[in-house]
């Protein structure tokens, strides 16, 4: 943890501490265990990278760890459109359709969306903050999560299918924007520009998906 974490405006540690808990979700860890399974299985199947990203997925949940270990993201709820989100994950999982539901869910929506935002945002604030051992986490973090979405392109079989799932789902992300707002503004961002850039972020994942050949 920086040094100058606890010398930081309390609105600030808490509205870090609120996004980090998405993608370090501690209090809900047990209710989603299965989801370590699933994706250690599903990663024997698919060539290219996807072990990889699963072993770095643990890693960002040891950064999140490690950095709050004095300052815990146990004190973090995180709101039931948040839950739901991951809920469906593990539903998504055990579909025979299950590559394009997860490519939608996880690789479009939760980090080509969501923790693209999200990480903007920790990004920008840290470096502003000058919590410099964050901010160095968080940019790693960015370069895997680039990566991720990519890789999701990849697994995405049914085109037109992926694109309505990317557009059913998206309500649900606003919704986890929406439901964070008063720790989110309280960084210096308004809901209703975040929500633009996750616009934009989405048409941007269906023209790639549109896009492609294979």
């Amino acid at each position: 943890m920086d040094k100058n974490w606890f010398s930081t405006p309390q609105e600030i540690r808490e509205g870090i501490k609120y996004l980090s808990a998405h993608f370090y979700p501690v209090n809900l860890m047990e209710r989603w265990k299965i989801l370590k399974k699933f994706s250690f299985e599903k990663a024997k199947i698919i060539t290219n990278y996807s072990l990889q990203q699963v072993i770095e997925e643990i890693e960002h949940f040891d950064f999140f760890k490690e950095y709050f270990k004095e300052d815990p993201l146990t004190t973090v709820r995180l709101p039931d459109s948040y839950i739901k989100l991951f809920d469906g994950l593990v539903e998504d999982f055990q579909n025979e359709k299950w590559k394009d539901n997860v490519a939608t869910r996880f690789h479009m929506i939760t980090e080509g969306v969501l923790a693209t935002v999200g990480l903007k945002i920790l990004n920008e604030t840290s470096k502003k903050y000058n919590l410099i051992e964050f901010n160095e986490g968080i940019k790693r973090i960015i370069e895997d999560e680039a990566r991720h979405v990519n890789f999701g392109f990849s697994l995405i079989e049914d085109k037109e299918y992926a694109v309505r799932r990317i557009e059913e789902l998206f309500p649900l992300a606003i919704q986890i924007i929406k439901d964070g707002k008063d720790k989110i503004e309280l960084l210096g961002y308004k809901i209703d520009d975040l929500i633009s850039l996750m616009n934009e972020l989405k048409n941007a994942r269906i023209n790639k998906i549109l896009s492609r050949t294979n």
